[in-house]
């Protein structure tokens, strides 16, 4: 009796850790109807809005919908982007196809993160093509993902122009951009706050943990080395304003792009950093309920200045 209730044990086991990797899809097919609407372009000049709608967006899955809605919006700027960038578009097509071979990585990202966070959940990964305006997103379908904004090689970068070298991330950082958008995800239990403070939290805990379960953050803040403390100074002014938009972009010489994200990023880093539960402190940034108190723990300021 024993033998067999431990057979059943094992088998419920192995059931159990292959429903964890095969609670999401990852579904590319947005990148096959792009380039099949790309590639009749010539043949279509005097309509070509009329042909990405019926060969692309007509035929979009759930996320390319969603992706429409919360960051294509404009089909015209859409088909102005692609018809400006057809050089462009055309040489990233063979690597937007070979996004499948990420799988394993993303795979074995997501199983490290529900180790340590048993509630995770995974939506389903959609990679669409957008009009370079935004690498990724969440709706209520899953993580969606645009490849083109995460495309440059050494092989097919050589003849873009200097915003598409300075904006386009490497192509074998997509697992890292998957794991960001699966955090905010995962944010369901944070407090939402109308103020500069709770917007650089909610990012800023999905850039530290997908340095900390992947190595790498989301965005790259080389621009920050030696103006932390200006920058910082800046954000503790405007930290309690409802001020999103003018933190979001680039704003030179005052401060790079992302110093949103970056700020929410020293925050959670630190706050992890003083906790002696780690695991605790996971659940904690991924469920914050008050800015402030979860700012003034991580005693930042101080390590700040």
């Amino acid at each position: 009796m024993r033998l067999t209730l431990l057979s059943f044990l094992f088998l419920f086991c192995l059931y159990a850790f292959g429903q964890q990797r095969q609670d999401f899809k990852i579904i590319s097919t947005d990148i096959e109807n792009f380039y099949t609407a790309f590639h009749q372009m010539d043949e279509n000049s005097q309509d070509i809005e009329a042909l990405f709608s019926k060969n692309y967006f007509a035929r979009g899955t759930k996320g390319l919908r969603d992706f429409y809605r919360y960051k294509i919006k404009d089909r015209k700027q859409f088909v102005a982007t692609v018809e400006q960038g057809k050089g462009f578009y055309a040489s990233i097509e063979e690597d937007l196809k070979q996004v499948h071979l990420f799988r394993d990585t993303i795979v074995n990202n997501f199983k490290k993160f529900k180790q340590v966070y048993p509630k995770a959940q995974f939506g389903d990964i959609y990679f669409v093509v957008g009009r370079l305006n935004s690498n990724g997103t969440i709706s209520k379908n899953g993580l969606i993902i645009g490849v083109e904004l995460l495309s440059k090689t050494p092989e097919n970068s050589t003849n873009w122009n200097k915003d598409l070298q300075k904006w386009v991330l490497d192509f074998d950082h997509i697992p890292v951009t998957v794991f960001h958008e699966m955090i905010h995800f995962n944010q369901k239990g944070m407090r939402r706050e109308n103020n500069l403070l709770s917007y650089a939290l909610r990012e800023g805990a999905a850039e530290f943990l997908a340095e900390l379960f992947t190595g790498s953050t989301d965005g790259d803040y080389a621009a920050f080395q030696g103006r932390a403390a200006s920058i910082w100074k800046d954000f503790e002014k405007e930290m309690h304003k409802d001020v999103y938009a003018s933190w979001h972009r680039e704003n030179e010489p005052l401060r790079p792009r992302n110093a949103l994200y970056w700020a929410g990023y020293l925050i959670c880093k630190s706050c992890y950093e003083e906790a002696a539960d780690k695991r605790k402190a996971i659940d904690e940034i991924l469920n914050i309920k008050s800015g402030t108190d979860f700012y003034e723990r991580s005693k930042i300021a101080d390590k700040i200045k």
